[in-house]
């Protein structure tokens, strides 16, 4: 029966809750969440869905990205937190220079899917594809546990991969679902107030690296 229950939830996507932080509530949740662990098999516990959305606070999504000193090439609504709907607090004036200090970057995830065998994944394995790193490099989600892993041959939202995967025979898996992210940056305006965008390419001075 734990086996089936595996398999049975292994692909599917966790759905996302807003909890109420009530004390009450709080209990209740912790006293189900013990229940819980204690009736289900620890096979079935290990096949936990990957999330739907996963919030990255402080990432930066690609190789030498920095939070530092930014321009402001074009002027950018600021708001009151990293929603659109929230409260706009000014405007990043084009010109300016301002402080990035920290982000968070919101993965709804690709699906990586294992074509032939590599390490311990096997043909039909599947990775789901989160937070970009820069490199090739992931935050991906496999049997329960989220960890970095370098997926040659993939182009994610901030780079492009060459050769493609279909041009060599050492490329081992595919992005059957491409990887959504969004990434949202906490800025200190040239007159001191403080501000989310999620327009980051409305800046420079961004990598590192040059």
């Amino acid at each position: 029966m734990s086996t089936k229950v595996g398999a049975a939830c292994r692909h599917r996507i966790a759905p996302v809750f807003v909890a109420d932080h009530g004390n009450a509530v709080i209990i209740l949740f912790a006293l189900l969440g013990v229940v819980a662990f204690l009736i289900v098999p620890s096979e079935a516990r290990a096949q936990a869905r990957p999330p739907a959305v996963y919030v990255d606070k402080g990432a930066c999504p690609f190789e030498c990205c920095t939070y530092r000193e930014w321009t402001t090439e074009k002027s950018t609504v600021g708001y009151a937190r990293p929603d659109r709907r929230a409260e706009r607090l000014g405007e990043f004036k084009a010109g300016d220079r301002v402080i990035a200090l920290t982000g968070e970057v919101r993965s709804e995830p690709g699906k990586f899917v294992i074509k032939k065998t590599r390490g311990t994944y096997k043909p039909g394995d599947v990775l789901w594809v989160y937070t970009p790193l820069g490199e090739g490099f992931y935050k991906v989600w496999f049997k329960g546990k989220m960890y970095d892993e370098r997926l040659d041959y993939m182009s994610g939202p901030f780079e492009r991969s060459l050769p493609r995967c279909e041009d060599t025979p050492e490329c081992w898996g595919t992005l059957d679902k491409e990887l959504r992210v969004e990434w949202w940056v906490k800025i200190r305006s040239a007159e001191g107030w403080e501000g989310w965008t999620n327009q980051a390419e409305n800046f420079s001075n961004k990598d590192a690296c040059g």
